[in-house]
């Protein structure tokens, strides 16, 4: 539970239950009067939906339709105009030539399940602020986010995990592809300025990078100096193949227009999240 861990739960209501289920989010949104959504739940993982390609596309697309009709019938209906800031992702942009940058206009070329279903879920969110079903919506298109509370499975976390079990990480032999990465508290505040512009001008599109490009051995050798171990190099696991082999983005129209950038160096956020995963290990992963 990210949230015990990070020391919030308390400070949050929470309403466990199903984003398939459409009239569990119409009542969330209606009964408890809400102001704003950031909606963020999503199936995250590439390779899982490499696995559960329905569930995936189910999760993101049509949880992500769900919101929108509840948004759609409080607008409509009651004259509610909630805004709306959607998480989409880098991936929705699916392959580009090695060094360019993503931008915005850039058609979105997904073609595995997890990309694929985000953009439909993008294109969603778009085509129901043009069709007029809800009148304010953004979509961000972050990086790689890393940071404290993360415990899902990607590189950062399960690097630390190994480490801290006194197992060496496992680096995948020939595996160079390039990743960006932006630390939490930067996309955070990114997130916040895009929810203020969203309530005061309707919205727009927005890529949220740091201008961190990483490969993995990058990350892997930067956690293991906090560690007194070194990585093993394997061969990788057959959905590595799938993945865009590189990543980054070009964030200066949110730089431009809100004036965000991320401000967290690298080596800095990878400081902080190491701290936290040894002050807390024996909270949040009893068994290491």
């Amino acid at each position: 539970n990210p949230a015990k861990a990070l020391g919030i739960e308390s400070k949050i209501t929470w309403c466990k239950g199903d984003i398939l289920n459409s009239n569990l989010v119409k009542r969330v949104i209606a009964d408890y009067e809400i102001e704003l959504v950031y909606h963020l739940a999503a199936l995250p993982i590439v390779q899982v939906g490499l696995r559960t390609t329905v569930p995936m596309f189910e999760t993101n697309l049509i949880g992500t339709l769900n919101v929108l009709e509840a948004l759609k019938e409080e607008y409509l209906m009651g004259g509610y105009d909630i805004p709306l800031v959607h998480m989409s992702t880098d991936k929705v942009y699916g392959l580009t030539d090695w060094g360019r940058k993503y931008r915005e206009e850039d058609p979105l070329n997904a073609e595995i399940p997890y990309e694929a279903s985000k953009a439909c879920a993008d294109i969603a969110v778009r085509t129901y602020k043009s069709s007029g079903y809800i009148k304010r919506a953004s979509v961000v298109r972050p990086s790689n986010i890393y940071g404290p509370g993360d415990m899902n499975n990607r590189i950062i976390p399960n690097t630390i995990r190994f480490c801290l079990q006194g197992e060496p990480p496992k680096l995948w032999r020939d595996y160079t592809y390039v990743r960006e990465y932006t630390f939490v508290d930067d996309w955070v505040d990114a997130m916040q300025a895009v929810a203020k512009f969203t309530f005061e001008t309707g919205g727009d599109i927005f890529n949220i990078g740091s201008a961190v490009s990483k490969t993995q051995s990058d990350v892997i050798g930067e956690i293991c100096k906090y560690f007194d171990i070194q990585p093993i190099t394997v061969e990788p696991p057959d959905y590595t193949k799938k993945e865009i082999p590189y990543q980054a983005l070009d964030h200066s129209k949110i730089n431009r227009m809100l004036g965000w950038s991320a401000k967290t160096p690298f080596e800095d956020g990878i400081t902080e999240t190491v701290v936290w995963w040894k002050t807390n290990v024996k909270d949040i992963a009893p068994n290491l």
